[in-house]
């Protein structure tokens, strides 16, 4: 059996791991807005259902908590 070790997450300062975890909640949370207000203004296509990249930048952000043994 091979054994092998995960890779390390890179040093980073605490608030620029902060601000890239606040950076991708806050992509979530806008990129949800546009499909809320599409829907509203009658103008939801297919292409406006962001509901994968919703959960992209979710995952990325919970990734990042877990990276760094939730610090953070």
């Amino acid at each position: 059996m091979i054994e092998m070790q995960p890779p390390e997450p890179p040093e980073l300062e605490p608030d620029k791991i902060r601000a890239l975890i606040d950076y991708a909640d806050r992509m979530a949370a806008f990129m949800e807005a546009e499909m809320e207000l599409a829907g509203q203004l009658g103008r939801a296509t297919p292409e406006s259902d962001l509901n994968e990249l919703v959960e992209g930048w979710r995952f990325t952000a919970q990734g990042l908590r877990d990276s760094y043994d939730g610090r953070f």
